[in-house]
């Protein structure tokens, strides 16, 4: 039986950071971490190359930083190293990735929410309040005719976006760059490790099946922002995306038989179609790019079938 409320402090935090050849972005989280009104237990960084060694040093005797090298790297691969060093003082376990920058009192208020809800809860995760909506939010809501609220998993396997919410949600999925979990649930549902090039959607492949059994939500007041950038002139990077982003959802409908896969593909080829006509418009190579990404990851992942062995073994080699 849950108790009703928790008592958790900052030291029963540990702060888990896969990175890999970006140690600038690793410093401006630490800096972030280190602003905040609230210590945390651990800090744990977990590198797959060496770029950000000499900046969890810097860090050393103001943070408890611990790093490690894990090779080969892999976000999925590195974050479970971290998981397998953890130990019961820290009960809550803050997955973060390198790119993410916490705004001020953002741990306090994190705190603050879980101490409030029931020991049920599985996972929170922070607002991420600079990321505009995703195509697949936009395409649903154009669909619909109006605004859909975040967070939620349609039959087609499709999302709503979980960012920027006005107050705070409870969610069918979490964002896996700032999220806060119950050790316990990250012990008791390992986290397949698959060696492909980008993990993307791998935090809807984790976290939607616990939804169906545990509390997940968004803390609207535990404020971050995701600094990513994009290369807007690397026209391949755009094919990239939009091929893996395509098999890791397939992937994803795959794993759920109540999602339809059938709808996904409808709405797939909308999606690429409305890439593909927007970028000859506007003149948007990128957009094309990624067009053309999309149904390319399509055709590779349906010759694997529904094995799911197979479709792995394309995530990890669609070549």
């Amino acid at each position: 039986m849950f108790n009703n409320h928790s008592h958790y402090k900052g030291k029963d935090i540990a702060v888990v950071i896969p990175t890999k050849d970006r140690p600038a972005k690793v410093g401006n989280l630490l800096t972030s971490i280190q602003a905040q009104s609230i210590p945390c237990g651990r800090i744990i960084i977990i590198d797959g190359s060496e770029s950000a060694q000499s900046v969890a040093r810097t860090f050393e005797s103001v943070l408890p930083v611990e790093y490690y090298r894990c090779r080969p790297p892999g976000q999925i691969r590195q974050r479970n190293m971290a998981i397998g060093l953890l130990t019961p003082e820290t009960p809550l376990v803050c997955l973060f990735d390198d790119d993410i920058v916490l705004c001020d009192l953002a741990l306090e208020t994190m705190l603050d929410f879980w101490n409030c809800h029931s020991q049920a809860t599985a996972g929170v995760s922070f607002n991420v309040m600079n990321n505009t909506p995703d195509r697949f939010t936009r395409l649903l809501e154009f669909i619909s005719g109006g605004r859909i609220s975040g967070g939620r998993v349609f039959k087609s396997g499709l999302t709503t976006s979980n960012c920027q919410v006005p107050h705070d949600l409870r969610t069918q999925w979490l964002c896996g760059g700032a999220t806060v979990w119950r050790q316990e649930i990250l012990r008791r549902y390992s986290h397949r490790e698959i060696p492909a090039r980008w993990a993307i959607n791998e935090d809807l492949v984790f976290s939607y099946p616990i939804g169906k059994q545990f509390p997940l939500y968004v803390c609207a007041a535990a404020q971050v922002r995701h600094e990513h950038e994009y290369d807007y002139a690397a026209t391949d990077q755009f094919h990239f995306k939009g091929m893996y982003e395509t098999m890791w959802r397939i992937y994803f409908i795959r794993r759920n038989p109540e999602l339809s896969l059938n709808r996904f593909l409808g709405l797939l080829i909308m999606m690429a179609l409305s890439n593909f006509l927007g970028g000859l418009c506007k003149g948007e190579g990128h957009s094309i790019r990624y067009a053309w990404g999309q149904l390319d990851g399509a055709r590779k992942i349906l010759r694997a079938g529904s094995d799911l062995d197979r479709i792995v073994a394309v995530l990890t080699d669609p070549s």
